[in-house]
Order: C-alpha cells, then structure tokens, then sequence
C-alpha cells in the first residue's frame, strides 16, 4: 500500500541552515521542494540559497578522483573500510575537507607526475613498435635505397584506393627537388600501401609541408635512426622498448605501494565527499532570507515524528517542522511512497516499468505480489523446475547480495518457485513425466478430473480463462474505488456497468453449457438492461466497443494453459529423446541440455507473460500512473533509509 504523505516545511535561523541540512540528509526522509519557488512573495522575501562550500568540495573531489584512478585497487579490508566510513561520518565537513587537502598534499604531485611518466613510456613503445613497422616496410628494398647519409626516409600510407595520388606526390618532389629523390612504393596490407621516400635532408621542410597540405598518413623515422643499417636500427628499437617496459614496471610498483597505504582511505573519502557535494547541488532548492532559512518538501506519515524528535534534539527549538495544510492540487505532487510488507518489495521493482500510482491510488503492488507467482507456477508447474529455479534465485541474491535490483529479481524467483513446485505437484510433474515415468508421483485428481496437463486441456483452458475472469473483475472493482476517490461519476458508472454486462456474459455462457438453467436467461437480460445505458453514460458510445476489448482481455489469459503445455511438451520430448540413445550417458547429457534450455525459458517467457497479463489485461482497468517517485534527499549509501 501507498504510505500518506504530509508536506512539511522546516524554519529556523539561516545561522543554523547548514547544521539542519546536514541532519536531514543523514535522516534522508524529506523529498524536497523548490521553497523559494512555493512561497509567496508577498508573505516573506526570500532567495534561493547558496554556499561557497560547494564549489570548494567540487574542486577537492575533482583532485581526489584525478589521484584516484592513478592508483591500481589496492587489497579489500572491509573492517577497515567500516572504521574509516564511521570515522568521516563522525567529522564535521570542514574536517573532511581538511582530511582530504593533506591527502592532496602527500599524493596529487606524486601521482600526477608518476601518471604523466607512464604515459609517455608508453607513447615511447607505441612509437618504437610503429617504426619498427616502418622499418619491415623499408627492410625488403634497402638494398635498393641510396646511402642515408645527408638524406632523410618518410613512410606515407595510403589506402590502395587513393593510389593515384603518388603521380601528385611525385610530380610535385620533382618540381620541388628537381628530381634529386627516390620513391618506391610496397603493399602493405590488401588495403595500404606505403611509398617511400628518400630526399636530400635539404628540401626536408618543403617536402614536409607539401605532404601534409594533401593529407597523407606520413611515418617519420627518428632522427638519431639516420643513417644506420636497418638490423642497427631493429636493435636500438627493441633496447628502447625494453627500456621503457622496465621504467613503466618500476612505475606501477610504486603506484602500488601508494595504493596499498591509501587506496581504502581514498575510495572512503571519494564516496563521503561525492555524498557532500549531491547535498551541497541541493542548496537550490532552500529558500533563505537576512536571517531565516526555510526548506519544504514532502514526508511519509510513519516518519515524520522521528525526523521531528530529531530536529528537537539538536536544536532545541531553534529549528521546527511545521505540518503545511495541503489542497486537492497540492496533493497532485505528493510522490508516491511505497510502505508494503517484505514478500511484496520486490514486486515494486516491477511497478518500476510502469510510472508510479498517483496519491489517490490503490497501490497494485500487493496484488502484484499475489497473482504474480500463480500465473508464474502455473505455467511453469513442475517439481523439479520449480526447485532448480529456488536454487538460482536463492545464488543470485547471495552473489549479487549489493545490487538492489539483482535482488528483487531473485526475491521474485525465490517466491515463484513455492507456487511452481505446487502446481507441479498438482499436474504431477518432475522433470516433465520423468516422476511418473519412475513412479515417485502422479496428477492429483480433484473435482472429477486428473491434473494430467496433455489430458486435461480443456479443464486447464477453463482454469486460466477463471483467473482471468477473477483478474479482470478484481481490476474493475479497483477502478470503482479509485473513481470513487476522485468523485468522478462517470467512471464508476463505466466499471459498474463492465461488471454486469461481463456477469450476463458468463451467465449467458453458463446456460449454453448446460450449467445453469434456461431461467437464467432473464437475469441476463435484465443485467444487459442496466449495463448498457451505464456504459454509455461513462464512456459515451465508443464504450461499448470496449466490451469486446474486455473480453478479449479475459481470453488472453488462455496463455497460462499454452505457454505451460508447451513447457512440459519440450520436457517430455527430453525424456524421450534422452531415452532414444543406446549409450546412457550420451542420453542423460541430451536430456539435461534440453531440460536446462527449458528451464532458462520457463524462468524468462512466463515472467514476461505474467507481467503483460497484469500491465495491459489488469491495470488497464484502473491504473492512471500519474504519480511522482518518492526521491528523498539522503546519502547515496542507503544506509539510512525509510523503510516499511
């Protein structure tokens, strides 16, 4: 259910301002409002606030995260990790900001420097490992090359498309050397060739000015290179790469002792001052005058005596929290607080596909939480499936225990599974019919008929198109309430006549079945009768097609009986085709694969049918979402939450 929110409005002298901020955001239950902005000027001139602390905490994170990914991760020491956390939080913010300017002090220089050294060692081994490139180019026509001496090499690379651009580059070094030059050209790859080029040292400027007026690719060999055999030249750059490989070694051993005595502090640090600065980004939205500050937002009803006795406790009545009284408009941006029992929070991740419910909703969450896992089981509906599935949700959340929506995802498949092991109980289902095939279990019979699902279609087809008749109806029943909150007439007069018109429907279906008498006939008519002029009234005439909408809404929830016979149709045929092999371990390897593909699809298909059945077939009936997500200003930990 959706918790009431009260909207409150926090008052105190603008001395106190920083000191009451600070508490609320470790409280972190008020979602804010821009008050400057919802307080009339003529009641108290006030501006929006600012500080000069902000620009300083974003200077000093910005020199912190500069030291910081210098550094390698250091070695995980989560007792540690703990008692440097509580000790920032214990620190007043001029503290940490005094902690982290010593932290600048002893790292940023070192590190930089440290950082820069590496980069160019290896733009050094980037370079080497080109001109050894060059050189593999060069090497097949030394011979060919006059003496270097007094002469300059350049490599240029050009995709074999552009070819014709050599007869340019050669007819301008003819005009520009008087044809004191040599070009020879190789392929280099089935794209690249290289043409190279050897001119008297002289015209180096002019050659070098003309080649990038016409935007080739150019390679330069060293300088210190000249003149050399080309093996001289491998050696030198081979020394030169190793060289560098050792400085950028002894480069990171040094990163790494730094990382090993700071690298914790750092991350610590690097958290509690990005959670300053999101609390400094929020001064905006605080509205001060000469001597006064004020901050309005909204609070959950459950904790507003809390966050008051909290306030009370440190300033003694300086500050207060006064309750502001809300209108029907005030309340359209009221955000929607989720307070609902722990088997139905991981639900609300699903409701996250949808925009929240407004404050006069009912909140379908707990809905969510029930019909959820039984159309899941029922189209999954095997023992086996069902306890591999608990296995991997209850993995999951312990691997992935610090992602919150890992574990909302596994929460659902853990309580998915109870229904899915129950129904296949009832269908008698354990690895398809590998449990009856064995003789460890068999369908239930109950109410005349046995739950086999290949022998009972047509029971099964009637079961789900039942749940969606309940499913819709419950939908509409909550559109009534809902209409009833907003006093909107026409809709509940809409959702009342929906319900009849489908009741005489039933009634209707009931009698060409036999399973009511003909009498009933006039109870159809007569809810037929009243329903019409009902819909009519509430959503005019078009209203009336959305009878058959609803109706074919109620009949896609066949679905739950095809999706499962096609599961256990796929798990039988690895029973079978498991069996078919005259060597057993072959066959046990082709059943398993077969069984583990369709338990990944049994975890994914029926989860996203379960879910179209509640966002179109159900919340269609009543869902507006026209809400606003509680985001109350807090730290980005989430240790101090609201919770229900």
């Amino acid at each position: 259910m959706l918790q009431k929110m009260k909207r409150i409005q926090v008052v105190g002298p603008r001395k106190d301002m920083e000191r009451a901020v600070d508490l609320l955001y470790r409280e972190g239950t008020l979602h804010l409002e821009n008050a400057a902005g919802t307080i009339p000027k003529n009641e108290i001139r006030l501006r929006p606030a600012t500080t000069a602390l902000a620009q300083e905490i974003n200077e000093i994170l910005t020199k912190i995260r500069n030291i910081f990914i210098t550094l390698p991760a250091g070695p995980a020491d989560t007792s540690r990790t703990g008692r440097l956390r509580s000790s920032f939080r214990s620190m007043q913010p001029e503290e940490v900001l005094a902690r982290a300017r010593e932290l600048i002090a002893e790292l940023e220089t070192t590190t930089r420097n440290l950082a820069s050294k590496k980069t160019e060692l290896t733009l050094t081994i980037t370079s080497m490992t080109r001109y050894a490139e060059v050189l593999s180019i060069i090497q097949p026509v030394e011979r060919e090359l006059p003496m270097l001496e007094d002469f300059e090499v350049t490599v240029l690379l050009i995709r074999k498309e552009y070819a014709e651009v050599l007869d340019l580059i050669k007819s301008e070094l003819n005009a520009i050397t008087g044809n004191r030059f040599e070009m020879i050209s190789a392929t280099v790859d089935p794209e690249t060739l290289a043409a190279i080029l050897v001119f008297p040292k002289s015209y180096s400027q002019e050659i070098h000015s003309f080649i990038f007026s016409v935007n080739v690719n150019e390679v330069r060999l060293p300088r210190e290179y000249m003149g050399r055999p080309i093996y001289e030249m491998y050696a030198l750059i081979e020394e030169a790469k190793i060289k560098a490989g050792d400085e950028i070694k002894e480069i990171d051993a040094w990163l790494g002792k730094l990382s090993s005595s700071w690298y914790e502090e750092l991350s610590v640090l690097l958290a509690i001052l990005e959670d300053m600065s999101g609390e400094q980004a929020a001064f905006s939205q605080f509205a001060v005058s000469d001597y006064t500050f004020v901050i309005r937002g909204w609070i959950p009803k459950k904790v507003l005596g809390p966050t008051r006795t909290a306030i009370d406790t440190v300033f003694q009545g300086r500050v207060v929290i006064d309750e502001l009284p809300v209108t029907g408009k005030d309340l359209e941006s009221a955000p929607t607080f989720y307070d609902n029992p722990r088997w139905v929070r991981p639900f609300e991740f699903l409701m996250k596909l949808v925009s929240p419910p407004g404050h006069n909703e009912i909140d379908p969450s707990p809905i969510l939480a029930i019909f959820f896992p039984i159309f899941f089981g029922i189209m999954v509906g095997d023992i086996g499936y069902g306890l591999i599935i608990l296995a991997v949700g209850l993995i999951v959340k312990r691997i992935y225990n610090n992602l919150d929506w890992v574990k909302s995802v596994a929460d659902i498949l853990i309580i998915s599974s109870i229904p899915t092991i129950f129904f296949g109980y009832l269908f008698g289902e354990f690895f398809g019919d590998f449990g009856e095939m064995m003789g460890w279990l068999h369908p239930v019979h109950f109410l005349g008929v046995t739950w086999n699902r290949i022998e009972a279609m047509i029971p099964l087809l009637l079961f789900a198109i039942a749940l969606g008749v309940i499913h819709v109806f419950l939908g509409l029943i909550i559109g009534i309430v809902n209409s009833v909150t907003l006093k909107s007439t026409k809709h509940v007069c809409e959702k009342c006549g929906m319900i009849l018109i489908l009741t005489a429907l039933i009634i209707l279906m009931g009698i060409f079945a036999e399973l009511l008498p003909p009498e009933a006939i006039y109870a159809t008519a007569a809810f037929a009768v009243i329903a019409l002029p009902l819909i009519i009234y509430g959503a005019g005439v078009f209203g009336t097609i959305e009878i058959m909408s609803t109706v074919g809404n109620i009949l896609s929830y066949a679905r739950l009986m095809a999706i499962g016979m096609a599961s256990v149709i796929l798990a039988m045929v690895a029973n079978r085709l498991g069996g078919a092999f005259d060597i057993l371990i072959v066959g046990v390897i082709v059943a398993v694969l077969l069984h583990i593909m369709n338990i990944v699809l049994a975890m994914f298909s029926p989860s996203i049918h379960s879910v179209r059945l509640h966002l179109v077939e159900f919340f269609s009936k009543f869902y507006k979402g026209e809400g606003v997500e509680y985001r109350p200003f807090k730290k980005k930990e989430g240790e101090e939450q609201v919770t229900g």
